[in-house]
């Protein structure tokens, strides 16, 4: 029987990232309201995030990422709202999209800490373009493929909860709830499958100009197992930082910042030794970022 493949998607397979179904950010440490609903308003301004991803330098059709994202506080500081617009794309498989987000803080008084609980309802788009796939063993195109675009409209939502105070969070939230079926075709891959992520970072002060907050990220789903990452951020004087990361899947990150007045900007390049290895140089990404309103109280970390 002939298999469809393209460039890009034995590799998925290789490493088991093909199941993962959302995009990959290395600096959710700059913007962690990508991962979790419940962050919107924990924050004392408006931050304003642009996030650019090039995953897998040197392969062709591999993932490209673009997020613009925001929230605020409402309400004496009880309520945030926020939202981002994406695009993700790999090979001939693209999806665009558009989330709005609602969270609730609670104050505890009694470890002096936040808690939030917070939703997020969302709408994509999921687009195949055939003309990209490449078939095995063929000649020409599959009967069961038609050579166009395929194209498939899905509802989403997430829900998420984050305690957080300025030297410490932690936070859980879980992703692509609905599990919606795109209908694309009879093949399970097409199935939305629910994400979990597992966050919680300490922040320690060192001196007056050194801080290092060490942090976990955990990521799974359904139907893979768990990836770790393992990160350590460093802070001088709060406008520089350097952080290291390590992925269980077989990756290392490197990510720089600096802050200047009320904006931000953030580089950060991934270093995979697995198989991807043979094919690319390594992902780039950068952040760039603004805070909207920002006072001199010092917020805690954006995971």
């Amino acid at each position: 029987m002939k298999k469809l493949v393209f460039s890009i998607a034995f590799l998925f397979i290789v490493t088991g990232l093909f199941a993962q179904q959302q995009p990959l950010y290395s600096q959710y440490l700059l913007n962690g309201f990508l991962l979790n609903p419940a962050m919107a308003g924990s924050e004392s301004y408006i931050p304003i995030r642009i996030t650019a991803r090039d995953q897998w330098e040197g392969i062709k059709g591999a993932p490209r990422t673009l997020a613009v994202s925001g929230h605020t506080q409402l309400a004496g500081q009880k309520m945030g709202v926020g939202g981002y617009i994406y695009t993700d794309a790999f090979g001939p498989i693209s999806r665009t999209g558009l989330m709005a987000s609602y969270a609730y803080h609670l104050m505890l008084h009694k470890i002096d800490s936040k808690l939030a609980f917070g939703l997020s309802v969302s709408a994509f788009q999921y687009k195949v373009d055939q003309s990209n796939l490449i078939l095995k063993d063929d000649i020409g195109m599959d009967n069961a493929l038609s050579g166009g675009v395929e194209t498939s409209f899905a509802p989403d939502a997430c829900f998420g909860a984050y305690l957080y105070r300025p030297n410490y969070f932690v936070g859980i939230a879980a992703t692509q709830l609905i599990e919606y079926d795109l209908g694309l075709n009879d093949n399970n891959v097409n199935s939305m499958v629910r994400h979990y992520y597992f966050s919680g970072g300490y922040k320690f002060k060192l001196n007056d100009k050194f801080d290092i907050e060490p942090s976990l990220l955990v990521k799974t789903t359904e139907e893979t197992p768990a990836q770790v990452d393992i990160n350590v951020k460093t802070y001088f004087m709060e406008n520089y930082w350097l952080a290291i990361s390590y992925r269980t899947s077989k990756a290392m990150v490197a990510v720089l910042g600096i802050k200047y007045d009320m904006f931000y900007l953030g580089y950060a390049f991934d270093w995979t030794f697995g198989k991807i290895s043979e094919y690319s140089t390594g992902s780039h990404e950068i952040v760039l970022g603004v805070n909207l309103g920002e006072n001199k109280v010092k917020g805690s970390s954006l995971l």
